[in-house]
């Protein structure tokens, strides 16, 4: 039986905290918000950013409502927006009230919007059909989301909702999905949600 020092004991103890530092660093790494964002600029029809500007972003489906005012670069974030098809209010004092309609938000994907105010009545309104940018530029992620329409319409050997990983491009699959790889990434890099 060998009688741990003082000195051992520590070196044992820093030895420990760093391979649990390193493990959970390492894990974080692979994980993937399953939460979208939406980022936005609010400018005046010069083209000058609006600071202060009121924006009220809500769930179609389940109407739930996020509020920010824009910084002093005219710009706001709100983060972790669940998948779905939102809308945008915007409002300044000045302005017409300006309402973005068709936003849609994917899982894991950050989404942006320009809004610009015209100069008017509070009490007048101007509606912008059709949301987000189709080209995201804030992220390397590659992310989708099904719709429950399209999940029927595959045609899949087993009711297992993991099968609908096999459907995703660069997939690799030696035997059930738990154990596929995409594009070359390690099972440990990747989150199914």
């Amino acid at each position: 039986m060998k009688i741990l020092t003082p000195l051992t004991k520590s070196a044992v103890l820093c030895s420990l905290s760093v391979l649990l530092a390193l493990g959970s660093f390492s894990r974080s790494l692979g994980q993937v918000s399953a939460a979208g964002s939406l980022a936005g600029t609010v400018v005046d029809p010069r083209g000058a950013v609006v600071v202060g500007a009121i924006v009220t972003v809500k769930n179609d489906a389940t109407n739930q409502g996020f509020n920010t005012v824009t910084s002093g670069a005219g710009v706001f974030t709100i983060p972790s927006l669940g998948a779905g098809i939102y809308t945008a209010t915007v409002s300044a004092t000045g302005f017409k009230r300006t309402v973005v309609t068709d936003i849609k938000i994917d899982a894991g994907k950050p989404s942006s919007i320009t809004v610009m105010l015209e100069v008017g009545a509070a009490s007048e309104s101007v509606t912008v059909t059709g949301g987000g940018e189709l080209i995201q530029t804030q992220s390397a992620n590659v992310n989708t989301t099904l719709v429950g329409r399209q999940i029927t319409d595959i045609p899949t050997a087993s009711r297992d909702a993991l099968d609908l990983v096999l459907t995703m491009p660069g997939t690799a699959t030696p035997g059930r999905p738990r154990t596929s790889t995409v594009n070359g990434l390690p099972k440990g890099a990747l989150n199914i949600t």
